[in-house]
């Protein structure tokens, strides 16, 4: 397995702006540059929201909708990108690499990993 953390660029696609996972232009939505969504070798994932306008919300157990700024989620938590409904799975497959693994059920935590805000990005301990 590869220690490689990878970071890509989420948004809407257009003439501007080149994102690494592109959704449908029609998705006015979502923003041209709407997230960061970082993942471990581990299978974890780390999201940044950056519009100030358009929402990142991510669903919580109960249900209800909860807006973030930027937090770890599940590849398989369901996201709201504006009014778009995702998952970092579905995200990821867009790409032409295959999704990572989930990470193991009993320990989520990869505690080689962390986000440094300083820097604002990720880094090896």
């Amino acid at each position: 397995m590869s220690d490689e953390i990878r970071t890509y660029l989420v948004g809407r696609r257009n003439s501007t702006v080149s994102c690494d996972i592109s959704l449908p232009e029609s998705e006015k939505s979502v923003s041209r540059k709407h997230l960061e969504l970082t993942v471990t070798a581990g299978g974890r994932c780390y999201i940044v929201h950056l519009h100030p306008k358009n929402t990142t919300q991510v669903q919580a157990p109960d249900g209800s909708w909860k807006p973030i700024s930027q937090d770890y989620v599940d590849m398989d938590t369901p996201l709201l990108l504006g009014t778009f409904r995702t998952t970092a799975r579905s995200l990821v497959s867009q790409l032409s690499a295959p999704a990572p693994p989930s990470p193991p059920p009993s320990d989520s935590s990869d505690p080689g990993v962390e986000w440094d805000p300083d820097r604002g990005t990720f880094i090896r301990r």
